[in-house]
């Protein structure tokens, strides 16, 4: 297992911050059980969402037990028209703080002329269902704070594969560019309005949707720990990081530095804005 140090994390700052509760899109196995393990021991009740409705009440039971958080499961594909709107509605009532985009689909892989039906699933889960649950729950957000400001925060777990062009991956990097600039764009429109916003281009992670993929026999020795890059997810957010990239792949070493201009690339971008339109 790849090691990743993990970053400091004040979590009852965190807790009163982003909870009491939170929304995770994805959650019944890897990184998704990952956040809401970390989140509930924070003591923030949970919104778990999946197509596996079981795998989540087993999980939801079993944090209930050991932290005292309540939770709700919500049965849903991800990858079906409308299912943002229905996740937003699963939460009406609760006093939501945070929402995790954590969508995640095996079978992806192969070639663009093969894959049509896989590459409308990806838009749907990794676009459409993104924008409708970040509006709802970014309006949201805004109507939390005081004196004008919001509160509330987005996590969209994106991917490496994001950062460029990828054979066999052509549509799921395509959609995962699109969660890494949407999340930055979202960052520079929220960041100062008090709810913050980050994309993680995530690394290859031993989760059982890899384990799953891989031919039998196939060396996953350097995949990352989920709960490591959740952990440093949560902080990065809290952090006010626009984008995580964690270090993987060809050119790794030259990531941290394309993180840090991209980020100098987004706050010249708001400072434009700014100008521009007199705000």
């Amino acid at each position: 297992m790849r090691a990743l140090a993990r970053l400091p994390l004040d979590k009852p700052a965190f807790r009163d911050k982003y909870g009491p509760w939170a929304v995770i899109a994805g959650a019944s196995e890897g990184t998704g059980e990952c956040y809401a393990r970390e989140l509930a021991e924070m003591g923030v009740n949970l919104v778990l969402v999946s197509r596996r409705k079981p795998a989540l009440d087993a999980l939801g039971a079993a944090l209930k037990a050991e932290f005292g958080i309540d939770y709700r499961a919500v049965e849903q594909d991800l990858t079906e028209d409308g299912a943002g709107l229905r996740i937003v509605a699963a939460a009406a009532g609760l006093d939501v703080g945070l929402y995790i985009s954590n969508a995640g689909v095996g079978g992806f892989a192969g070639f663009f002329e093969d894959s049509t039906e896989a590459a409308h699933r990806l838009v749907r889960m990794n676009i459409s269902t993104l924008i409708d649950a970040a509006n709802g729950f970014g309006k949201g957000f805004l109507a939390r704070g005081e004196s004008g400001s919001g509160r509330g925060g987005i996590i969209i777990m994106a991917s490496g594969a994001g950062l460029g062009g990828q054979p066999n991956l052509a549509l799921y990097s395509g959609t995962k560019a699109f969660e890494i600039a949407f999340a930055e764009s979202l960052w520079a429109e929220y960041h100062e309005r008090g709810i913050d916003v980050i994309g993680i281009a995530a690394p290859i992670m031993r989760t059982p949707t890899l384990l799953r993929m891989v031919p039998e026999g196939f060396d996953v020795s350097d995949a990352y720990e989920p709960g490591d890059v959740a952990h440093n997810a949560l902080a990065g957010l809290m952090a006010g990081e626009p984008l995580q990239i964690i270090p993987d792949g060809p050119g790794q070493e030259k990531q941290p530095q394309v993180e840090a201009d991209r980020k100098a690339r987004l706050i010249g971008f708001v400072e434009f804005n700014k100008a521009f339109t007199g705000g």
